[in-house]
Order: structure tokens, then C-alpha cells, then sequence
């Protein structure tokens, strides 16, 4: 406890560090990509060579999503395709949309076209409906992509293009047929009502609490650097054991009768105070100053008594983890640098940084043997899913296992390997 407390450098990593941490992350990933859900922030080059109804269709199309910025003029100027690109290019704007000129009478001519064929195979061709008519190839809508631009966020904003595409086509194809319906069939009265999709798709968030909760930034950094923190207690927990070694200070402990798992299990019980103490401040901040800067406030899980047995064991875990590497390690340095980067390696391993359905498959599979995936996957199930005990059993009892297969590596590496030879 003394060594800790004189670790003043140590304890401000220990608590400061991940609060940072936290708020940075959050602000960069709800205010970043997420953001596309809330306020229009990706300025999107428009330029409209078409000047008729499918490009006016487009334009609304970003506009009404709510995720989008139009931007038609630059230096108040109207907007040509080659400025256009240049902007891209130089990597002033990240998207750059031109609709070639003629696509809308293509578009019809093409409608009126298949309209036609369909009708014929009816008996009701209409020679003045295809009179003049020449198929014309496909229109292309050009979209420029700086790139930096994720495949992800590339692949979702043509698919929004698309989608707005066919929903029109959708409505042109429909009032053609009943337009040329009723030439051929003067009884024929057409609907009033332009069509209307008939399939919708529902989003829901199954858990086991009654009012969802979709993940945010808050709700996913709180935990996990949470649980980078009491993993990072390596650093401190190690340069004490060492420090010991090297001061004399376990010689003189080994000398009283009691054997050395219970001098472990002191060190284990302050270290487990340390954790908790990081638990409370890193919950706090997810409540009290995440908010202050305009992000969600953390909502915990419907079971307290599950949250504190999931931060027990994986306090557990961290503290064991760093016995095992300060028993280990020879040198300050040895367990500075291997403990610290076996902790990075663990957290992007198990899904911290980097969510595991992105993964490659292979690296899924890793992924199940770090025990950060097991931490941040029971918070998970608490935070998100609104699961209980019984939920995130599976996930302590393997962070359990854990450290008692760390607290005995460092038990027989003791009984076996004289500390002072060195």
C-alpha cells in the first residue's frame, strides 16, 4: 500500500489516463461516423448536369435523409464537374455526386420502352407509345470518393443513391402503365394513389431489458476502458514487486511464518481495492461528465449485484495477470515493456478497439481466448442487454479460472526459481 501511494506518476495513469481516454474516444466516435444518424455534418458536392426531374430527385433524396449537406456553389459560383472534382481531388470535401446531362429523357424513353414490350405481350401495344423511342444505354451517376473515405461508409451511402433511384423508377414504371392503360381501355379507371411500398423493414434490439438501449459511444468506451484500465494496474502492481525484490523488503516478508500465496493474497486484496476504485471513477464520469460534452449519459444494467461480481472478476484477472508478469520479469524494464504491450495486444485482440464481427475469421477465433473479450462481452450483457447474473455467469467463471491459473504460475515460478539469484 505504501509503495502504491508513493507512485504518484503510477496513480495518475491508473486514474486519469482512462478518463481521458473515455472522453476523447467518445467524442471522436459520436461526433465522427455515428454522427451521420443525427445532424447533417458530410458536406456532399452536388452537381446537377441534368437540370429535371431525376436530378432534383437525387438532391432531395440527400436532403431529406438528414445525414447529408447538399453543397451545389462553391466560392459562390455555380458548381461545374470539374471544380467538383478538383475539390475531391485536393481532399477539401470527401464526396463529389454528378448526374450526367439527358438522364432523366433517358430514363423515360427506357421506361416507356419496357412499358411497351410488357403491354405487347398483351395484346395491347400501342405503336405511338414506342413511336421515336430509341433504347438508350443505363445512366451513369458518377460519384467521386476521396480516398480516406471507409469502404463501409462508400458502400452505404451508394446503396442510399440506389435506394432512392428505384423508388423513383418504382413510381415512373407504375404511373406509365396506368397512363397507358387507360388509352387502351377508356373504362379503365386508374388510381388516384401514387404506389406505396409494400414491405417495410423494423428495427428492434432484443434484450432483456424493456426499453432497448442501442449501443453509443458511451456505453461502449465506458466498459472497455474500463476494463483497459484494471488491466493496465500491470504496470504499478509489477515495478512494486520488483521494487520489493530489489529492496529487501521480500526477504524480510518471506521471514514470517506464513507461507508466500498469503502475502500474495494481501497484495491481491489492495489491488482489488484499486480496481474497484477505478470502476466507480470510470462509471462516474459515463454518468456525470460524459454529458457535459454533449454525449450520452451511461446507462447501467438492470442488475447491480451482476455489475459488481463482472468488475470483481475482472479486477481479479488484472491483478493476477500482473503477478504473474512482475514474478516473471527480471528488470524494471522487462515488465514495463512487455507488460504494457501484452496489455494493448489483449485489448485489441478481444474487441476493445476494434468490434470482433470485423475481424478476419481467424482472428475471431483468437479473440475467444482473451480475457478482455471475456470482460467487455459480459459488461455488454449488462449494460446493453439488460442481462443479470445468471447472463455473464459464463464470462466470470472463465475470468476466475483465469487468474487462478495466473495466481499459480506465479506460485510455482516462485517455489522453483530462487526471486534473489538475481
Amino acid at each position: 500500500m505504501l509503495l502504491l501511494i508513493r507512485d504518484k506518476s503510477g496513480l495518475a495513469m491508473l486514474f486519469i489516463m482512462p478518463v481521458v481516454l473515455i472522453v476523447i474516444s467518445s467524442l471522436m466516435q459520436e461526433f465522427g461516423w455515428s454522427s451521420l444518424t443525427k445532424d447533417p455534418s458530410v458536406q456532399v458536392l452536388f452537381v446537377d448536369n441534368d437540370h429535371d426531374s431525376l436530378g432534383m430527385k437525387i438532391k432531395s433524396g440527400f436532403k431529406g435523409s438528414g445525414a447529408f449537406e447538399v453543397v451545389d456553389s462553391l466560392n459562390h459560383k455555380p458548381l461545374t464537374s470539374v471544380m467538383a472534382i478538383n475539390a475531391v481531388k485536393k481532399g477539401d470535401y470527401l464526396i463529389a455526386i454528378v448526374v450526367p446531362k439527358g438522364a432523366t429523357s433517358t430514363m423515360r424513353a427506357n421506361v416507356r420502352l419496357s412499358v411497351a414490350k410488357t403491354l405487347a405481350g398483351f395484346g395491347l401495344g400501342n405503336p405511338m407509345l414506342v413511336n421515336g423511342i430509341i433504347f438508350r444505354d443505363s445512366v451513369d451517376v458518377t460519384i467521386y470518393f476521396d480516398p480516406t473515405v471507409k469502404k463501409t461508409f462508400k458502400n452505404a451511402l451508394i446503396s442510399s443513391v440506389r435506394e432512392n433511384y428505384y423508388k423513383f423508377q418504382t413510381d415512373w414504371v407504375f404511373k406509365t402503365f396506368n397512363q397507358e392503360i387507360a388509352l387502351q381501355m377508356p373504362m379503365y379507371n386508374p388510381p388516384k394513389e401514387a404506389f406505396k411500398e409494400v414491405l417495410r423493414f423494423k428495427e428492434e434490439f432484443p434484450s432483456y431489458r424493456k426499453i432497448e438501449l442501442i449501443r453509443n459511444a458511451t456505453q461502449h468506451n465506458v466498459p472497455a476502458w474500463t476494463i483497459f484500465a484494471m488491466f493496465f494496474i500491470v504496470i504499478p502492481l509489477t515495478q512494486s514487486l520488483i521494487q520489493e525484490r530489489e529492496g529487501g523488503s521480500l526477504f524480510r516478508l518471506l521471514t514470517m511464518p506464513v507461507p508466500y500465496m498469503a502475502l500474495l493474497m494481501g497484495k491481491v486484496g489492495v489491488y482489488l481495492v484499486v480496481c474497484l476504485a477505478q470502476t466507480i471513477a470510470m462509471l462516474l464520469a459515463g454518468i456525470l461528465l460524459l454529458p457535459l460534452f454533449g454525449l450520452p449519459m451511461l446507462v447501467l444494467g438492470n442488475d447491480l449485484p451482476g455489475l459488481f461480481v463482472m468488475t470483481i472478476v475482472v479486477a481479479m484477472a488484472s491483478v493476477g495477470y500482473g503477478l504473474m508478469i512482475g514474478t516473471i520479469a527480471k528488470t524494471h524494464q522487462q515488465a514495463a515493456s512487455f507488460g504494457s504491450i501484452s496489455v494493448i495486444i489483449l485489448a485489441a485482440m478481444g474487441g476493445l478497439w476494434v468490434p470482433i464481427y470485423l475481424m478476419p475469421p481467424f482472428m475471431r477465433e483468437v479473440a475467444l481466448f482473451s480475457p478482455m473479450n471475456w470482460a467487455i462481452t459480459g459488461y455488454y450483457s449488462i449494460f446493453l442487454r439488460g442481462g443479470s447474473l445468471w447472463q455473464i455467469a459464463p464470462q466470470a467463471f472463465k475470468l476466475f479460472i483465469f487468474f487462478l491459473v495466473t495466481v499459480s504460475i506465479t506460485g510455482i515460478y516462485h517455489k522453483y526459481k530462487n526471486p534473489f539469484n538475481n
